[in-house]
């Protein structure tokens, strides 16, 4: 069986090959070597061998060439971690070239070789440090020192720069970041840093992560940058699932806030309602007035709000296809949610976020053509913002999970 039906089918199992399906396509449509970075701890190197190979195998199976980095936080064995892991996926029929990212090497010039070696089907496996008893890196492991660390990684940021890389993925051991016991899905690297570096249940090397992963995004890569943390098992959920598997790390959203329609560019939010629906909005949308909006400053996100005698009515919530598995709608929603402490809403029983809003709401009614879900609403004031909601229009052409 091809590497590509095995995945499509893995994840359908999982009921997520259409969204697989769809990231599969948004990343074979771009170059190579834009497609991600993946850093593979020393323990996983170590421990989980396997594993990584296998993951690497069927990637280069659906075509997909990550730069497989080594060494980030421990050098030490990584020149030794990148042989074997060539040595094994040669062995599976996958070709792979190991290239030297120590202090030494030319980036401008290292750059050009992984761009070459992905475009040719090769993957690129990319060392940083050298074997112990050389010149260029200490012969204990150098994850003790912060500095180091950094150095490497700003040597990192300038590849990722020159290649436009989209994502960076660190396989860990434990899987995603955890806080009281559960499972970070999402971190917000503009609010959630400080708390984060402070916290005792995660190591020292997760809180480096954090660390680092700001510094890229803010600092040193100048093109969009996704970061995230999983486990190899987990590594095809968290690449081709909008929830994901592990933890993201990313920027929070940038949101303006407009009264009414006419500092909107209704272009740009014609093309978000279509992509978030699958279907455009009907032309009459845009001349039944709107009280608020948040939206996205790239148009990537936006909920649209009505003002009635009972609260806000939220009459569009939509966030762009890529964008899905990106955390903007709890940005979104956390910051209508601080402004309108009364909100309520209709969506569409078929609607793949009716979960995410039945986690939100504090009330919701089920009807055969819509779910209506409301938040710090009266209980004497229930029985009108559902009729209110089911009386609405139609927005969406041929609505069939919008809405």
């Amino acid at each position: 069986m091809e590497p590509a039906d095995v995945v499509l089918r893995f994840l359908d199992g999982l009921g997520r090959r259409s969204e697989a399906e769809f990231y599969l396509a948004l990343f074979r449509a771009e170059p190579k070597e834009q497609f991600a970075a993946i850093s593979v701890d020393a323990n996983v190197a170590r421990h989980a061998t396997e594993a990584v190979v296998l993951d690497l195998k069927f990637l280069a199976g659906l075509g997909l060439m990550p730069v497989v980095v080594l060494g980030l936080f421990e050098p030490t064995d990584a020149a030794e971690h990148a042989a074997r892991i060539r040595r094994r996926l040669e062995r599976q029929g996958v070709a792979a070239q190991v290239l030297g990212g120590g202090e030494s090497a030319d980036l401008a010039e290292l750059a050009a070789q992984v761009r070459s070696s992905a475009r040719a089907g090769t993957l690129p496996i990319l060392t940083f440090g050298v074997p112990p008893g050389q010149p260029g890196e200490p012969a204990a492991p150098s994850v003790r020192s912060e500095a180091a660390v950094e150095e490497r990684f700003g040597r990192m940021a300038v590849l990722m720069t020159v290649l436009r890389t989209r994502k960076l993925i660190f396989l860990h051991r434990p899987g995603g970041l955890r806080q009281g016991g559960a499972l970070l899905p999402l971190v917000n690297l503009t609010t959630d840093v400080p708390s984060l570096s402070s916290s005792k249940e995660l190591s020292r090397k997760e809180r480096m992560m954090v660390a680092q992963s700001r510094r890229l995004v803010f600092d040193l890569v100048p093109h969009k940058l996704l970061s995230a943390v999983t486990s190899p098992l987990n590594l095809f959920r968290e690449l081709f699932t909008t929830k994901g598997a592990g933890t993201l790390l990313r920027r929070g959203a940038v949101l303006t806030r407009h009264d009414g329609f006419d500092a909107i560019d209704r272009a740009r939010l014609r093309g978000l309602l279509e992509s978030a629906f699958g279907r455009p909005p009907r032309d009459e949308f845009f001349e039944r007035p709107i009280s608020r909006a948040y939206v996205e400053e790239n148009y990537r996100g936006a909920a649209l709000l009505i003002d009635t005698p009972l609260g806000a009515y939220l009459t569009k919530f939509a966030v762009d296809r890529e964008a899905q598995g990106e955390g903007m709608g709890r940005d979104l929603w956390e910051q209508l949610a601080a402004e309108h402490k009364t909100v309520f809403w209709r969506a569409r029983p078929a609607n793949p976020i009716v979960a995410w809003y039945t986690q939100l709401c504090d009330g919701l009614v089920r009807f055969p053509e819509w779910n209506v879900f409301w938040k710090g609403l009266a209980p004497d004031k229930i029985p009108e913002a559902i009729a209110y909601s089911l009386a609405q229009p139609i927005d969406i052409v041929n609505a069939a999970v919008g809405e």
